[in-house]
């Protein structure tokens, strides 16, 4: 593991608390906590400190995640600016946009995407073995999203069950450090997320060595037996700029559980680790303009 000891994840929050080894990480989130922004600037912090960093996408293409890493990156030299990804991936353009593109195509990041669409768990470790073999050091590799990978099997949680499996015994083998992005179970959007929230995910939390949650921090003092009520406060969240995001740690072989905050620019894919306190005044949940 000396190898790995100096790894950081580029988040200060998370650092503090978890030695991102290589693993099975599985990360799930509610909707609107921006799981796979949190995930592919995740990639991009790491690539930048030198790590070979895969992502395979089976939704999103390699235009699109590119154009996050502008958008952000222009975000953070500009934060008045108001081109979005979105912007840049309809052709809007400023001289700061240009500079910003210039300067990441020269920090020449071992970072790469590979647009899956029919392909299988098998055919996903066939396409990486090769990589993790020619490397000195196994890669960091994304896979987005666990539940829309194909699997013969007749039940989707099978076919999950099967699929984590098979990714953490390559992982194993190779000393790959595999993060998964799971959805989550649709009856537990609305309250505090859980282990439960995994529940159709299979058999995650006996595989995974560390099982992340990204929720809406409002989620913390929503009461789910008031279904209206619930409803009005987290579509304020959302739209809060930027938006309140906890990640729980509900899993962690490698230490203690805990959480981090985040505040999300989602306009601007954009994590920006903060404590708890900057919740509170302005984006508390008990806020009179949430409520």
């Amino acid at each position: 593991m000396k190898a790995y000891s100096e790894r950081t994840s580029g988040f200060d929050n998370l650092d503090q608390y978890q030695f991102f080894n290589p693993g099975l990480y599985v990360i799930g989130a509610t909707p609107a906590a921006g799981k796979t922004t949190f995930c592919w600037q995740l990639l991009e912090q790491l690539a930048r400190k030198g790590e070979t960093c895969i992502y395979y996408s089976y939704e999103m293409s390699q235009f699109e995640l590119f154009s996050k890493s502008l958008a952000r990156e222009l975000f953070k030299r500009v934060p008045n600016t108001e081109l979005t990804a979105a912007d840049i991936r309809r052709g809007s353009w400023s001289v700061q946009l240009a500079a910003t593109r210039d300067d990441f195509a020269k920090s020449k990041l071992d970072l790469s995407i590979l647009e899956l669409q029919d392909e299988s768990i098998d055919d996903l470790l066939a396409l990486l073995r090769p990589l993790c073999q020619d490397k000195a050091k196994a890669p960091v590799v994304c896979l987005d999203y666990l539940q829309i990978v194909p699997t013969s099997r007749d039940s989707a949680k099978l076919g999950v069950d099967d699929s984590v499996r098979k990714l953490k015994k390559f992982q194993r083998d190779t000393n790959t450090t595999f993060i998964v992005i799971s959805s989550f179970n649709r009856t537990n959007y609305a309250q505090s997320v859980s282990f439960e929230s995994f529940k159709e995910s299979g058999n995650i939390e006996y595989t995974a060595d560390v099982v992340w949650a990204l929720q809406l921090y409002i989620l913390n003092s929503i009461n789910p037996s008031n279904i209206a009520d619930s409803r009005k406060k987290i579509d304020a969240a959302k739209k809060k700029q930027p938006r309140q995001i906890q990640l729980k740690c509900l899993k962690n072989r490698q230490g203690t559980n805990y959480d981090c905050f985040f505040k999300y620019f989602s306009a601007h894919d954009y994590f920006e680790p903060c404590d708890k306190e900057d919740f509170k005044g302005k984006y508390s949940p008990d806020d009179n303009d949430i409520d």
